[in-house]
């Protein structure tokens, strides 16, 4: 299990480690710095004050849920490890030409 864990229950805590897990197979991470990442995204996106700075809504566990564990690992990539460009749309864009690219 991530440690320490999210402050959140445990079906979330359980997610996140799949996120985790999916950090340390498809971008070569560490553990431990799989497991920062996601406490810093989940911090962030969890903060409404973070959240209006770059003008994108507060994320919930039904959103996390909805994008899946690898889509969680694609955003946590995008936004801190690329800091790319916090619009939603530009991050569709981003994820629709990785997924081609793949294909």
């Amino acid at each position: 299990m991530m440690k320490p864990m999210l402050p959140t229950d445990d079906d979330t805590n359980i997610f996140f480690d799949k996120v985790v897990f999916l950090l340390q197979d498809n971008f070569g991470y560490s553990e431990v710095m799989a497991s920062n990442l996601v406490h810093e995204y989940y911090e962030f996106f969890r903060d409404a004050e973070s959240c209006d700075s770059i003008n994108v809504p507060v994320q919930d566990d039904d959103f996390f849920f909805h994008e899946s564990a690898r889509g969680m690992a694609l955003r946590i990539y995008y936004y801190l490890v690329l800091k790319a460009d916090p619009d939603p749309h530009a991050f569709m864009k981003w994820r629709a030409s990785l997924w081609r690219s793949k294909n």
